[in-house]
């Protein structure tokens, strides 16, 4: 086809131009420079056809080289003068290579012109390649010609007039063209500067950029392209002066002076030029001006602090700025910035010093801080009442700079105290003015605005107030610790006050853990210390607990804690009294705080009507908490007894007095309790108006209702109070024995300590003591054991007539409690008066102490209600057999050479088993009787041998008689051993 045959011819033209050009460009310039401008023609007409950008491309390289073909063809001698010339001119003598630089421009003007021409007939695509390369050639020549001065302000000015022309010429040009004229324009301007003037310094340059930045930041003003492009041309002229100055800057940081520092100050420029172009701008561009504004005069300080000269400066041109930036973004946080730039610029003045004024010692600082906060607040109160949104934004930010310098200012102090009572430093008046002025701002910032952080901040200062007036004198913790517990108790009395003024249910929780912070602390600086008023600090601080835990139900753990506080207060007294005296014995210590125990539980129970109102608790967790004290007391009173005692014994015995009483009227029932159980029933309630008369109803039937449901294995928690009580009583006898009486008791009386135990138990048995109150049992339980108790204590000297009266007593209970197992004490107590007389009487003979013991286990079988039953026949028949087998069975084994012993007991034991018709008797007293028969038989035919045949002779015939009978007479024997063993079955 036509097409496919043309673009051969094509291929084929191009391999032959490219042959004649290889041929010709070494030997022969001209005929290449030829063959050069019929490939322009030929890749021309190409690039018409198709616009490739491959043509272009072609079009650019074959020209350039046809510019080195023509200079070929110049004369050497031309070239020669023409470059010396060139570099005479523009000094380029060592790098004549840079000439090139400008020498190829034209070229470049010649693209341009193509591009023009390939945007007029439409060929964007290919024009914008055009302009890339075109740049891209730009690019090389002018990094060529930096080298030389000249050159390069040449080729910069150049580039910028044609980027210039192009600009101008296009109808709407693109930003990235604007922006790169606009900057080369201002590589020319410098470059030209540093032609013109090559030796300035770092800091003019710093200069003339930032001259150039207000001058474009002015430009800028306005709207269009050129005028964006100069505000961020000026943005970034700004940070590049800032590096230049930063590289000197940066060296007085170190430390290390120089006498160029103060240059830095020239940038304060920027930001001022910001500022100016946000007043004149619109509002959104006014927002970003005044930001860059304020990023601008921070940054600025980095330039201008390090130096006296320029420190005030910068920070009140900072001020300044700031107070106007603040006007326009109207935020918190510009505003905070503004009160910064302020404190700072009055406090480098002060750290200065003014001509008048020396620069202040660490102290004054202190006091400067105070005053600041102090102003800071006042001032906050005075712009609140503006009432506009600007002053409102300031009064926050003046309210936070004072937070901040405030707090800071507390840190200070509390360091500075810590290191005066560490003796590092010594006290000040000015601290104490300082703080005093500190103290005076947080009253009057908190005054109309309490909150918890400000409770909590009023306190601290009150604290270093304290600690600093403290320090004047003897620097001691021990006064700040009393202190502390002054504060406390001031500021718990200070919340009682607050809500009862501002009638308030719920205080605010800095008025609950502002008073326990005090105490606390106070405890920690007195940890090592132990002296006469320690005691009373813990006192102290145990009604600051517990005036903070009445307040709330569910701060009642406090309230327990500040119980405990008073008693270990109390206890601290004592141990310091103890520790004072000499002499005494542990003993003593523990019953003298056995003794305080038992008084603090007798305040509780005596001043429970008060108490229980103040402190908000019921009357039964009061007496719960006396209770306690109860046992601490009586576990201290037991604990001495196995300890020496030296001096106390008698506050002991009176101590357990009052133990004694309290527990054993503890389980007694009030009145009306014992009224309304006598009824047996609960008491109406009437309706009643008032709360007051309904919780007293409802506690009436608590307290019926409460006797009957705390039971602990049917014993009730009244009788066990009763139980603990005679308990104790047992355990004071220890003391009881070093008085006269009890002296008198256990020396001629001890033989007769179980009867008057008797007399005792009587008494304990008989009174009413339901009607006084208590319940009988406990008592009647302690009537049964406290004879058995005394008897063992005096077993070894006790009289046989008092173990008799004792058995006597308990039969006598017995009777009267009808309960007849009492008589097997009795009867104990009688086998042991019995064991006594029989060693009186010197009877060695066992079978007199055994055979007591055998009768006792028949009266046990006889009388024992429950073995008398019919389901229990079988053990009242072992019963029976063991107390007579006993008896027996001794006789048997140790009196067999008597045979008198044994056989009376046999028959003793047949003929009460056939009167009483009981058979264990007869079973025993019979085979009692025949082992004692058999036994002597053999004993007797073995002493006499002839007697044994006449025996035997005897015992067969009557044998052999008793058969024939049997065989005539078996129906008549049969008849009566059947209604013998049918009666036998009767028996017992």
């Amino acid at each position: 086809p036509l097409p496919l045959f043309n673009k051969l011819w094509e291929k084929l033209g191009a391999i032959l131009l490219i042959l004649g050009w290889l041929v010709s460009v070494i030997s022969y310039p001209w005929q290449a420079i030829a063959v050069c401008g019929l490939g322009l023609w030929f890749v021309g007409s190409r690039l018409w056809r198709y616009s490739l950008k491959t043509d272009l491309a072609a079009i650019f390289v074959i020209g350039l080289q046809t510019i080195w073909l023509g200079w070929r063809l110049v004369p050497s001698e031309l070239q020669q003068w023409a470059i010396a010339t060139c570099t005479y001119l523009t000094n380029a003598q060592n790098e004549p290579w840079a000439l090139l630089g400008v020498a190829l421009f034209p070229y470049i003007i010649l693209m341009v012109a193509l591009n023009e021409s390939l945007y007029r007939i439409q060929k964007q695509e290919i024009a914008k390649f055009g302009e890339l390369l075109a740049l891209l050639f730009g690019a090389f020549l002018t990094t060529i010609a930096l080298i030389n001065p000249a050159l390069r302000s040449l080729n910069l000015l150049l580039s910028t007039s044609t980027l210039a022309i192009i600009t101008k010429r296009r109808s709407s040009p693109s930003p990235p063209l604007i922006y790169l004229t606009h900057i080369m324009g201002l590589l020319t301007f410098c470059s030209m500067i540093n032609l013109l003037v090559p030796t300035l310094s770092k800091e003019a340059w710093a200069s003339i950029l930032l001259a150039v930045m207000v001058a474009e930041c002015g430009f800028s003003l306005g709207d269009g392209l050129w005028r964006r492009s100069a505000w961020y041309i000026g943005l970034g002229l700004a940070a590049v002066s800032f590096i230049i100055l930063w590289v000197n800057a940066k060296s007085s940081w170190y430390g290390v002076a120089d006498s160029q520092d103060h240059w830095g100050i020239i940038w304060l420029a920027t930001p001022l030029a910001l500022t100016g172009i946000a007043n004149r701008t619109t509002l959104e561009r006014r927002t970003i001006n005044s930001y860059l504004s304020v990023l601008a005069v921070g940054v600025s300080q980095l330039l201008t602090l390090q130096l006296p000269g320029t420190r005030l400066i910068g920070l009140a041109v900072g001020a300044g700025l700031m107070f106007t930036n603040t006007r326009y973004l109207r935020n918190q946080i510009s505003a905070v910035i503004t009160v910064g730039f302020g404190l700072s610029f009055i406090g480098a003045l002060l750290w200065t010093g003014l001509p008048s004024l020396p620069r202040l010692a660490l102290a004054g600082w202190f006091v400067v801080g105070a005053i600041a906060t102090f102003s800071l607040w006042l001032a906050r109160t005075a712009l609140m009442r503006q009432g506009n949104k600007l002053a409102d934004i300031y009064a926050i930010a003046t309210d936070k700079w004072a937070i901040a310098l405030c707090g800071f200012e507390l840190l200070m102090l509390t360091l500075h105290s810590v290191l005066v009572y560490q003796n590092i430093v010594d006290p000040g008046f000015l601290y104490f003015t300082a703080t005093a002025i500190t103290l005076g701002a947080m009253a009057e910032r908190s005054w109309r605005e309490p909150t918890n952080w400000a409770f909590y901040s009023i306190g601290w200062c009150l604290e270093l107030l304290i600690a600093e007036v403290l320090g004047f004198g003897e620097s001691s913790t021990v006064k700040i610790a009393i202190a502390n517990i002054a504060l406390g108790l001031i500021a718990q009395l200070l919340g009682e006050w607050w809500r009862r003024r501002h009638q308030l249910e719920r205080l605010p929780s800095s008025f609950h853990i502002l008073p326990l912070i005090y105490g606390a602390f106070s405890i920690l600086l007195r940890l090592d210390t132990f002296t006469n008023w320690t005691g009373l600090c813990s006192l102290g601080v145990a009604l600051i607990v517990i005036g903070v835990g009445r307040r709330r139900e569910n701060f009642k753990l406090l309230l327990y804690l500040g119980i405990i506080g008073l008693s270990i207060a109390a206890y601290e007294l004592l141990f310091y009294q103890m520790l004072q005296t000499r002499g005494g014995a542990l003993g003593d210590g523990l019953i003298a705080m056995s003794a305080l125990g038992a008084s603090i539980m007798y305040a509780y129970r005596i001043l429970s009507p008060w108490l229980s109102g103040y402190l908000r608790l019921s009357l039964q967790e009061l007496k719960t908490i006396a209770h306690i004290h109860w046992a601490w007391s009586s576990f201290l009173l037991m604990a001495a007894i196995t300890t020496p005692i030296g001096v106390n014994r008698l506050v002991g015995l009176a101590t357990g007095v009052f133990l004694i009483r309290y527990a054993i009227f503890q389980g007694r029932r009030s009145r009306i309790v014992r009224q309304l159980i006598q009824l047996r029933q609960p008491p109406e309630v009437p309706h009643l108006g008032s709360q007051s008369s309904n919780l007293l109803a409802q506690r009436t039937v608590l307290l019926v209702n409460e006797t009957p449901l705390y039971k602990l294995g049917g014993i009730t928690i009244a009788q066990i109070w009763v139980y603990l009580g005679l308990l104790e009583v047992a355990g004071m006898r220890i003391y009881w024995r070093e008085t006269a009486v009890g002296q008198f008791l256990t020396g001629p009386l001890i033989p007769w300590n179980g009867a008057i135990a008797c007399v005792v138990a009587y008494f304990l048995y008989i009174l009413p003591w339901e009607n006084w109150g208590w319940s009988k049992r406990p008592w009647q339980q302690a009537a049964y054991i406290v004879p058995l108790i005394i008897l063992w204590e005096t077993r070894l000297r006790v009289y046989p007539i008092s173990i008799l009266l004792a058995a006597g007593f308990y039969i006598f209970i017995a009777k009267v409690g009808k309960n007849i197992r009492f008589t097997y004490v009795s009867v104990a107590l009688f086998n042991w008066a019995l064991s006594r007389w029989f060693d009186d009487l010197h009877l060695t003979d066992a079978l007199w102490y055994v055979t007591p013991i055998g009768l006792s286990l028949l009266y046990v079988a006889q009388i024992d209600p429950q073995l008398k039953l019919p389901e229990y026949k079988i053990a009242r028949h072992s019963f029976r057999l063991l107390g007579s087998g006993i008896v027996c069975g001794w006789a048997i084994l140790f009196h067999q050479e008597t045979a008198l012993i044994p056989g009376i007991f046999s028959l003793i034991a047949i003929f009460a088993g056939l009167t009483l018709r009981v058979r264990a008797f007869l079973y025993i007293g019979t085979a009692t009787f025949l082992i004692t028969s058999v036994y002597q038989s053999v004993i007797f035919s073995w002493r006499y041998p002839f007697m044994k045949w006449v025996i035997g002779l005897l015992v067969g015939i009557t044998l052999i008689s008793i058969a024939a009978n049997f065989e005539t007479r078996r129906a008549q024997l049969t008849s009566i051993i059947r209604n013998a063993i049918d009666e036998f079955q009767s028996w017992e």
